[in-house]
């Protein structure tokens, strides 16, 4: 008989802390937060079936640059080297009016202590700071545009708006300043493709833009419709790296095929972190891992956030990257110092999808030993440029590249 599993609540987080605190006994990794994402705000004008956001976002209140002060004040003592602002489309930081929002004086602030500051955006918020307010523009280090398809009727649909041709726009307004921009996907069952991935590269060429890939993680169940197989994610990241020149390998199963020899394993909560919107009651809690709501933790308005990084969320996600070998099936496995048993959020979400269990030392539904991935699909220890700054670099389980 099948066991039966229960949906889990992607808003059980508002209400009780729900990622549990494992292996204590065990040491962790080294710690040395430098890139940050902050979700500004709760409002977003789009309904993109794949959002990650949603279930840590509730209308209620709204930042002031008291608050705003507060925490940059925060990220400043932290020692933050970059940051990127996305999350929700983030010119709405206070509410769906864009003559409401705090965005540029974000960016100023930010900049005045030194932060790189990177914008991940749909087009809208990119193209009204270059209308609105040049100098907080000119202020940004580089910008993330979001594509989910390099076919214009498919991306429309899966953000719920014709919104095609304004990332279009924001990717000239960035080709007409010389910024550094990059076009970002979040892959999915449906569009990481030979002829999309293809279709993407050359539209990146174009514009002379980057291309970055997010494997979707299955934040809420539904997500789990579109998530990746072993055979789509390895065979269209195989096309995608002989397209492309790669210069970050954040994605740990990547970095495991490939034997990067320079893999650190999984980022959050040891070089990285979420600054989560603000709560109906006024809270900015943060947590390791953009994706994983579950292990959020504390108030920005209040805390220290150097206390909170050494928090037992944060330091569950360190035993976790010191220790793989704790995880089922990773023991003994030749990739295992690169890999570290893959993507923390990736094998949280899809091990509490199908089984109900909540737990961070779960395996990668990736991993590339159990798909038995020929390692010929893959350049082997990939020789990745230094030199290159951009604020999603050992931020997220991502993967960067440039077109050939």
């Amino acid at each position: 008989m099948n066991k039966t599993v229960t949906i889990p609540d992607p808003t059980e987080h508002y209400r009780r802390n729900v990622g549990p605190i494992e292996h204590t006994e065990t040491d962790e990794c080294e710690v040395d937060i430098e890139n940050i994402g902050w979700t500004l705000g709760n409002d977003c004008p789009y309904k993109c079936k794949h959002c990650y956001s949603t279930s840590a976002r509730i209308k209620g209140m709204d930042l002031t640059t008291e608050i705003v002060d507060r925490v940059v004040d925060q990220i400043k003592r932290l020692g933050a080297k970059t940051i990127n602002l996305g999350g929700n489309e983030p010119l709405f930081t206070n509410g769906i009016s864009p003559q409401k929002t705090l965005l540029p004086y974000i960016i100023e602030q930010l900049s005045a202590y030194n932060v790189d500051v990177g914008l991940t955006t749909s087009g809208i918020s990119l193209t009204y700071l270059e209308k609105h307010f040049k100098y907080a523009f000119h202020l940004l280090n580089d910008i993330d545009i979001s594509l989910d398809s390099p076919y214009e009727h498919e991306h429309n649909e899966n953000r719920g708006g014709k919104i095609y041709n304004m990332a279009l726009e924001a990717l000239e307004v960035c080709k007409k300043h010389n910024k550094q921009v990059t076009i970002v996907m979040c892959a999915m069952s449906w569009n990481f493709t030979e002829d999309r991935i293809e279709a993407l590269v050359e539209l990146a060429r174009h514009y002379g833009a980057n291309l970055r890939i997010n494997p979707i993680k299955p934040v809420e169940a539904k997500h789990m419709e579109v998530a990746l197989t072993p055979d789509i994610y390895y065979k269209g990241f195989s096309k995608l790296m002989s397209l492309c020149k790669s210069l970050d390998l954040t994605e740990p199963t990547l970095a495991g095929i490939s034997h990067y020899g320079k893999s650190k394993r999984c980022p959050c909560g040891r070089k990285s972190f979420r600054i989560h919107s603000i709560t109906p009651d006024g809270k900015i809690p943060i947590s390791p891992c953009v994706y994983l709501h579950d292990y959020k933790i504390g108030n920005l308005v209040e805390d220290d956030l150097l206390e909170l990084v050494e928090s037992p969320q944060f330091k569950t996600f360190r035993r976790r990257n010191r220790n793989p070998e704790l995880i089922e099936g990773c023991q003994s496995c030749d990739i295992i110092a690169s890999c570290g048993g893959g993507c923390a959020a990736r094998s949280y979400l899809h091990h509490l999808h199908t089984t109900g269990e909540h737990s961070l030392f779960a395996r990668d539904p990736l991993c590339p030993k159990a798909a038995q991935v020929p390692e010929s699909w893959f350049e082997q220890n990939p020789d990745l440029p230094e030199n290159v700054h951009l604020v999603h670099k050992d931020y997220l389980c991502t993967w960067i590249g440039q077109p050939l």
